[in-house]
C-alpha cells in the first residue's frame, strides 16, 4: 500500500511530478485522494464511439476527452478528488494481477458479498444492456443512446442497482462489527483510522456521540447516487437515480429517512435567512479554482436575485444568503453551506472545508 506505485506499472509510466522518492505515490494516497494527481473528472464516451482503452485515459491521448494526469501537488499534502489516481490504481492492479479490471473486482468483490446485478464491464454486454434504466439531462431529455461508456472502471464504471449497493455498505457494517467474512474489523478499522478532513478514502465521515456514519455520491452523465449508513447502528439507505436532476430527490430521500426512522445522521439544519444587495451578489459571479484543481463558477439570476454554483459535472446549487460570521449561503435541498471571505473583498470562498479562489 505504501510502495511507489512505479514498482507495480509495466503498462505505463507515471510522468514525474510533484512526487519525489522519498514522498511518492502510492496505493494508499490514490485510494484516499491524496495523491496529488489532477482530478480527472470524466465524461464518458457515445456509444457509437470507439472507447479508448484507461492507459489512453492516463495518456490524454488522441480521441480521449479527458487531460493527461499528473502529479500537479505533493502527494499526502492535500485532500483532493482524483479520478485520475483511481485509473491508476486500476491500471496497475491490471498489470500485478494480469487480469481485467472487471475480473478482479468481480472476484474480490462482488461475487463474495452477493452483488449479483453488479458489473465493470465496459461496455455491458447485450444481454445486461436491456436492464439499464436509461439516463436523463437535467432537461428531462434522454442521453444519446441512453449511456455513455466509461473505461475509467475504477472512477466511473460500475453497474449496480440499489439492492446489491446496500448489500456493499451492509458488509462494511458487519465487518466493522467483526462479523464479516470478507472484512475484517481490523481492516475496516484501519481504513477508519485514516480519517482528515472529515473524508476516509472518498466516504463521507459524520461522527456524533451515538453515531459513526459513511456517505458518498457519485454521478455520471444522466446519473446521480447516493449512499449512506450508519455503522453502529446499520441504518441506511442508498438511491439510484437516472436524471441529472438526481441530487435534489435523493438528498430530500436522505433527510425524510433520517427523521422517519431517527438516524444519528441527516438532520434538518435551522438558519436564518438574509437579505443581500444585488450588486453584492453580482460581485460574487465568476470563475473559481476550488483546492487548486477543480473549477467551479458561481451566476447570478435576476428573476430569483440568487447566485448558484456550478460544479464541472453540471449540477447546480441555489444558493440562499444565511445570517452568520461571513457571507455565508446555503443550498436549501442538501444542506450545503459557501461562506464567502470579506477580507480578501469576496474573490474566494469555502467549500467542504477547501478553499476556492476566484480566477
Amino acid at each position: 500500500m505504501d510502495e511507489h506505485i512505479d514498482i507495480y506499472l509495466e503498462s505505463y509510466q507515471l510522468p514525474q511530478g510533484k512526487q519525489t522518492a522519498d514522498n511518492p505515490v502510492t496505493f494508499r494516497n490514490i485510494f484516499a485522494h491524496t495523491s496529488g494527481i489532477t482530478s480527472g473528472g470524466y465524461q464518458g464516451y457515445a456509444k457509437d464511439l470507439v472507447i479508448p482503452t484507461d492507459v489512453a485515459i492516463l495518456k490524454g491521448s488522441e480521441g480521449v476527452n479527458s487531460p493527461a494526469i499528473e502529479v500537479i501537488t505533493a502527494p499526502n499534502e492535500m485532500l483532493a478528488y482524483s479520478g485520475g489516481g483511481y485509473t491508476l490504481a486500476e491500471v496497475a492492479l491490471q498489470d500485478i494481477f494480469n487480469d481485467d479490471f472487471s475480473n478482479i473486482m468481480s472476484k474480490w468483490i462482488l461475487q463474495p458479498i452477493g452483488m449479483k446485478n453488479s458489473e465493470f464491464t465496459q461496455p455491458l454486454q447485450p444481454l445486461d444492456s436491456s436492464k439499464v434504466a436509461k439516463g436523463y439531462t437535467s432537461k428531462g431529455v434522454i442521453i444519446d443512446g441512453g449511456w455513455r461508456n466509461h473505461p475509467e472502471q475504477a472512477a466511473a464504471g460500475l453497474w449496480s442497482n440499489a439492492v446489491d449497493m446496500a448489500y456493499f455498505l451492509i458488509e462494511i457494517y458487519r465487518g466493522y462489527q467483526g462479523q464479516s467474512s470478507i472484512f475484517s474489523k481490523s481492516e475496516i478499522q484501519s481504513i477508519l483510522n485514516h480519517e482528515r478532513g472529515g473524508h476516509i478514502y472518498g466516504l463521507i465521515v459524520d461522527k456524533s456521540d451515538t453515531g459513526f456514519a459513511i456517505t458518498h455520491y457519485g454521478g455520471n452523465a444522466g446519473y446521480r447516487t447516493g449512499m449512506t449508513i450508519d455503522l453502529n447502528t446499520g441504518k441506511g439507505l442508498v438511491y439510484l437515480i437516472n436524471s441529472d436532476n438526481g441530487g435534489a430527490l435523493g438528498n430530500e430521500l436522505l433527510l425524510s429517512a433520517s427523521q422517519l426512522y431517527h438516524w444519528n445522521h441527516f438532520k434538518r439544519v435551522s438558519v436564518k435567512r438574509n437579505q443581500l444587495d444585488s450588486e453584492l451578489l453580482k460581485q460574487l459571479t465568476g470563475t473559481y479554482k476550488w483546492n487548486n484543481q477543480v473549477e467551479l463558477s458561481i451566476s447570478f439570476n435576476d428573476e430569483t436575485n440568487q447566485i448558484s454554483l456550478h460544479f464541472p459535472n453540471g449540477d447546480a446549487y441555489e444558493l440562499i444568503p444565511i445570517k452568520g460570521e461571513e457571507l455565508s449561503f446555503i443550498n436549501s435541498n442538501n444542506g450545503v453551506e459557501v461562506s464567502f471571505t470579506a477580507t480578501n473583498d469576496y474573490q474566494s470562498f469555502r467549500l467542504y472545508g477547501d478553499t476556492a479562489i476566484k480566477l
